[in-house]
């Protein structure tokens, strides 16, 4: 697969989600961790890169709703 097909699989799976309506808002990710969802969201992130925030979204599931966002812009 490449960077495209990547984003594209991943792009079609957070579409399927309706935003939350309840509970309280995440608080948005700091601003060096934003940059490096932007930079993912854009596919310049290299392999590296892309393990390293895939390890974030782990620690930090609510930031994905930031990438899910980054990448609808982009769309």
């Amino acid at each position: 697969m490449n960077d495209d097909q990547d984003l594209l699989i991943l792009t079609r799976f957070l579409n399927r989600f309706d935003p939350d309506v309840e509970g309280r808002a995440a608080e948005p990710p700091p601003a060096d961790v934003a940059a490096r969802l932007d930079r993912f969201a854009a596919g310049e992130a290299d392999a590296a890169e892309r393990g390293s925030v895939a390890g974030l979204l782990k620690e930090h599931p609510e930031w994905v709703r930031y990438l899910a966002g980054a990448i609808r812009k982009r769309a």
